[in-house]
């Protein structure tokens, strides 16, 4: 199959939809298909193309804003391939502009979480869709759910709904030693820093296990997606925490890697996830995880096994939860780890790339 990958963000850009769609491209053509990119963008000012990681990147122009612009430049650039593989979780200027430039090209979409992640525009988020989400999908052949909360949120818009999670790189994380030294007090959050993440209650939740006499020390890593990380340090210096919590711009692989060696709980505080890529990694490291009782997170993290839920608002519930986490036994964190690697596994690029090549055959003749 000769495939277009039309993203909205890729490398050097650092985030979920720009790994899943390079790593699946990779593996794709691994297998013997050809798979190219289209990163449409309104940063880039003509159609170029170079090659990134041994993929060829095609840069296209987004003509106005990302959420009501258009991209001419697609339609030539679709001439030639089998099928386009959308990831458009807003579903607004890309699709439109699919739709228009390259209609006649068999299409299926990614969703990559869908546009509530954000309470930003809520109110046209939700006029459109009433009026325009069904619309929208109905151009393409499949609609692809990256999560079980995707699958019964689109449902309701599309009878073409088919579950297809995205592959997560269990192997490069599965090489940390499953050691139960590793300090349950010793936290890392890895991600980006936006205002869903809700950065600002994970702080919150470190002052309160100090205040509660639980010396939790924490890494926030990640890009500063929307210029919060004055603000966070201000935070973390009010709360008198400055010894307790580090932050770190970006962490290569290597550098990710050795941190995970010597902390034992992955925490987030975000209040919507497409997928919770970070989540499965930290998994696949044998990490606990501290979230939110939410879809699709409550699919992989096992009360009181891999993990604990957490409100996040400072109260007794969290207090519990807390010292639930810190307080396991060996025996407790033998069993937590082993069920982690097990609900990891699941998630690895092997099936998920058997899932997403038998997914496109069914929608080519």
């Amino acid at each position: 199959m000769k495939i277009l990958s039309i993203t909205p963000a890729f490398a050097p850009q650092i985030g979920g939809i720009e790994m899943v769609v390079q790593e699946l491209a990779t593996r794709l053509n691994a297998r013997g298909h050809r798979v190219d990119v289209a990163h449409v963008n309104t940063a880039h000012r003509s159609l170029h193309t170079e090659q990134v990681g041994g993929l060829t990147v095609h840069r296209v122009p987004l003509l106005g804003h990302r959420l009501l612009g258009l991209a001419p430049a697609l339609g030539p650039l679709a001439v030639g391939y089998d099928l386009l593989h959308v990831h458009d979780p807003q579903l607004m200027a890309i699709t439109a502009s699919v739709r228009l430039f390259a209609g006649r090209v068999p299409a299926v979409l990614s969703t990559h979480g869908g546009f509530h992640h954000t309470q930003q525009l809520s109110l046209f988020k939700r006029m459109f869709e009433r009026f325009g989400l069904r619309h929208a999908l109905n151009h393409y052949r499949s609609v692809l759910a990256s999560s079980v909360a995707d699958e019964a949120y689109f449902r309701a818009f599309s009878d073409r709904v088919v579950l297809c999670g995205n592959g997560v790189a269990t192997d490069k994380f599965g090489v940390v030693p499953v050691s139960l030294d590793r300090p349950l007090n010793r936290w890392i959050y890895w991600g980006r820093l936006s205002r869903n993440k809700r950065v600002d209650q994970l702080i919150d939740t470190v002052a309160l296990a100090h205040r509660e006499g639980m010396p939790v020390d924490l890494l926030i890593c990640g890009r500063d997606s929307d210029g919060l990380a004055d603000q966070l340090k201000a935070q973390v210096a009010s709360l008198g925490l400055g010894s307790a919590i580090r932050f770190e711009s970006h962490l290569n692989d290597d550098d990710l890697l050795r941190e995970l060696h010597t902390r034992g709980v992955y925490a987030t505080a975000s209040e919507h996830e497409g997928f919770g890529l970070s989540i499965v990694e930290a998994m696949a490291a044998g990490m606990q995880i501290l979230c939110r009782d939410m879809t699709p997170l409550n699919t992989f993290v096992q009360l009181g096994i891999t993990g604990q839920f957490m409100r996040f608002d400072s109260g007794s519930t969290d207090s519990q939860a807390l010292r639930a986490l810190l307080q396991q036994g060996v025996t407790e964190r033998a069993r937590g780890r082993h069920q982690a690697h097990s609900i990891a596994s699941q998630y690895n690029w092997d099936g998920a790339v058997t899932r997403f090549q038998s997914s496109f055959e069914r929608c080519l003749p």
